[in-house]
C-alpha cells in the first residue's frame, strides 16, 4: 500500500522535462499584504494585464477622474479585508468575454476559501438617491454616492464573476459582493455572477442603472437587494442558494427592499426598479435536500418600508415562506397596482409540512375590503400568478438536486411555458420580450443558455493560477467535484470532469483502504459527468472516493451520517 501511494504522488507532480512548466507572474494592487483596511488612493489611469494574476490589498479606491482597465481573462485575488471602490467621477472598464471571464476572488488555496475571505466591488456614481450624501455601507470613510446626473456612467462590468466576498466590517454594517450606490443608466452590467458572499449578493443603494444576466449562487443574505430609490431595470437574473450558506445574524431572503429605513418613508426617489425574468431557487432544493434545523432563510420576496418594486415574469420557489409585505405603505402600493407582482409562478414552502404558504406579516387593513390578504391579492386575475400545488419545484419544471451542476431549466409545457406577458407599458424598451416566465428558455439544455462557459458553480476547487507549458495551460485529464450532499444518508451525487475521451475510474474506499464500491471502469467521453452513490448496508463514517484516469488521480472525503 504504501509504495502504491508513493507512486501515486509522482505521478501527480511529474511534469516532463520538455514541458516549459510556469505560473503566471503575481503582483500587488494597493498597500501592501496584511495591510487590513488602510486606504490607497490610484490617482493615475491604470491598465492591468491578463498575463499577471494579482492580488487585491487595502481599501484600493480608484480616485476620482481617473480609470482602471482590466482586459478578459484577468484574475484578481482579494487579500483579508481588501476591497475595490470606484469612487464618484472615476471609471471601470471590466470588460470580460464568455469564455475569457474576469475574475474577482479569494486568494486562498482552492478547498479552503470561505465567505467573507475579501470584501468586494463597490462602484459609486451621481445619479439620484433619496439621502444627502449619504455613506456606502461597510465602513467605507471615502464612500459618498449620489447626485443628480440620471445618465452618469461607472464604466463597464461584463462577463465579470466575484466569489467569496461580503467582508463583515460590523454587524449589519458588510460589504456585498456588487455594491452599486448612486450608479448611473450610462454604466453598463452583464454577465455579472457573485458566488459566496457574506452579505448581499447584489445590492442598489439607489440609482439608475440598469443590469442584465445576473447570477447569484450561494451567498448569506440576500441575493437582490433595493434601497435609498434604486429606479432602474434588470433582466434575466438567476439565484441558487447552497442549503447550508445562510446569514447567521439575520435572515436569509430572495429579494429585498425598502425605500430607506422608514415604515412610512416618502423620501424620493422612491424605491421602485423593475425586474423581470427572475428564477430564485431557495435552500430548498428538492422534496430530500434543503437547509438543516436551525437555518435563517425565510421568504422569496420581502417588499417593506414603502418599497415601490415590481417583478414580472418570473419563478420563485424552495423557500420557506414567499411573499412579505411588511408595512401598510407598501401596501397600499400594492393594493393600487404601484408595486406590481405579475406573472410569477411561485412554490412557497412552510417547512417541514411543506404546505403553501404566502406570509403577510400583519394583514391587511380591515376597512379595505377589497383586498383581504395577501394570498387574494397576490393571486387577482389580472396578475395572472401562480401558487403551484406541488411541493416545491416541480411544479415550474424544476428538478434541481447539485447545486454545482444545477439544472434550473423548466420543462417544455411547464407552467412557465409560455406564460409571460410584456403588454404591460411599463416593459417596454429595455426588456426582451420572451414568451417564457423565468431566466431560462424551457426545454435549451442548461449549458445553452446564457450562463454558459463564464459562470462558475464550483468556485471552490478552481486553481487560478495553474502550472501552465508554452502559452496554453497543461490540460489536466479530468477534475473531481466534492460530493452533494455531504454528508449524505443514504445516497449522493459524485460530479467530475473529463478533458479528453480516456478511460476512467471512481471508487469508494473506507477508512481502512478496502474498496467498498467501483462506480465507473470504462472509457468516457469528454465533458462533465455525474453518478450516484449508494451506501446502503454501510455503516456510518468517513469514506474516501478516488477518480483515476490518464495520468491522472484525485480523491477526496466523504462523510456517511445516519
Amino acid at each position: 500500500m504504501k509504495k502504491c501511494i508513493l507512486l501515486l504522488l509522482i505521478a501527480s507532480i511529474f511534469i516532463p522535462m520538455s514541458a516549459r512548466a510556469y505560473v503566471k507572474p503575481t503582483a500587488i494592487l494597493g498597500p501592501g499584504l496584511n495591510s487590513g483596511r488602510t486606504e490607497y488612493f490610484q490617482s493615475f489611469d491604470r491598465v492591468l494585464s491578463s498575463d499577471t494574476v494579482y492580488t487585491l490589498t487595502g481599501l484600493y479606491y480608484v480616485d476620482s477622474l481617473y480609470s482602471i482597465t482590466i482586459p478578459p481573462g484577468t484574475v484578481i485575488m482579494g487579500d483579508t479585508a481588501a476591497t475595490l471602490i470606484v469612487q464618484r467621477g472615476a471609471k471601470i472598464y471590466a470588460e470580460g468575454n464568455s469564455r475569457e471571464p474576469i475574475v474577482f476572488t479569494s486568494r486562498k488555496a482552492p478547498g479552503s476559501r470561505n465567505t467573507g475571505d475579501w470584501g468586494g466591488l463597490i462602484l459609486l456614481g451621481k445619479a439620484p438617491v433619496n439621502k444627502v450624501e449619504p455613506l456606502i455601507e461597510g465602513g467605507i470613510i471615502s464612500g459618498s454616492y449620489g447626485g443628480n446626473v440620471s445618465n452618469d456612467t461607472s464604466g463597464v462590468l461584463r462577463y465579470v464573476r466575484i466569489e467569496y466576498c461580503g467582508y463583515r466590517y460590523q454587524l449589519n454594517n458588510e460589504v456585498n459582493g456588487l455594491t452599486m450606490g448612486g450608479v448611473g443608466d450610462g454604466t453598463v452590467i452583464d454577465h455579472v455572477q457573485v458566488s459566496y458572499s457574506f452579505d448581499d449578493s447584489f445590492e442598489w443603494f439607489g440609482g439608475t442603472v440598469n443590469a442584465k444576466y445576473l447570477v447569484a449562487f450561494g451567498g448569506t443574505d440576500d441575493e437582490f437587494d433595493s434601497d435609498f430609490g434604486y429606479s432602474g431595470k434588470v433582466q434575466f437574473c438567476f439565484g441558487l442558494r447552497d442549503p447550508y450558506s445562510w446569514d447567521p445574524t439575520g435572515e436569509s431572503n430572495g429579494f429585498e427592499s425598502d425605500n430607506d429605513g422608514s415604515s412610512t418613508s416618502t423620501a424620493v426617489p422612491y424605491t421602485s426598479a423593475l425586474f423581470s425574468n427572475v428564477t430564485l431557487i431557495g435552500p430548498q432544493l428538492s422534496a430530500t435536500i434543503g437547509p438543516p434545523i436551525g437555518h435563517k432563510y425565510q421568504y422569496g420576496m420581502v417588499l417593506r418600508r414603502s418599497t415601490q418594486l415590481s417583478v414580472y415574469n418570473s419563478i420563485i420557489g424552495g423557500y420557506p415562506w414567499g411573499v412579505s409585505l411588511r408595512d401598510n405603505y407598501t401596501k397600499e402600493f400594492a393594493r393600487d397596482s404601484v408595486l406590481q407582482l405579475q406573472r410569477i409562478s411561485m412554490t412557497a414552502n412552510l417547512l417541514p409540512t411543506g404546505s403553501t404558504h404566502i406570509h403577510d406579516e400583519t394583514r391587511w387593513p380591515a376597512a379595505d375590503a377589497r383586498i383581504p390578504g395577501v394570498r387574494a391579492w397576490f393571486q387577482r386575475t389580472n396578475y395572472r400568478n401562480y401558487l403551484s400545488t406541488q411541493r416545491y419545484l416541480a411544479a415550474v419544471g424544476i428538478n434541481m438536486t447539485d447545486i454545482n451542476n444545477p439544472n434550473p431549466v423548466p420543462a417544455v409545457g411547464s407552467e412557465p411555458d409560455g406564460t409571460a406577458d410584456f403588454t404591460n407599458p411599463r416593459l417596454a424598451g429595455f426588456f426582451a420580450s420572451v414568451p417564457y416566465r423565468g431566466a431560462f428558455k424551457p426545454g435549451d439544455s442548461f449549458s445553452n443558455q446564457w450562463t454558459a462557459e463564464w459562470t462558475n458553480f464550483n468556485p471552490q476547487d478552481t486553481d487560478y493560477n495553474p502550472v501552465q507549458t508554452g502559452v496554453d495551460e497543461m490540460p489536466r485529464a479530468a477534475r473531481l467535484s466534492q460530493n452533494y450532499p455531504n454528508p449524505f444518508n443514504p445516497t449522493t451525487s459524485i460530479s467530475f470532469s473529463v478533458a479528453h475521451k480516456s478511460r476512467i475510474t471512481l471508487k469508494v474506499y473506507d477508512v481502512t483502504g478496502k474498496a467498498v464500491s467501483t462506480l465507473v471502469d470504462r472509457v468516457m467521453e469528454a465533458g462533465s459527468h455525474t453518478v450516484s452513490f449508494s451506501a446502503t448496508g454501510l455503516a456510518s463514517g468517513i469514506y474516501f472516493y478516488t477518480l483515476s484516469g490518464d495520468n491522472f488521480s484525485e480523491t477526496r472525503k466523504m462523510v456517511l451520517l445516519r
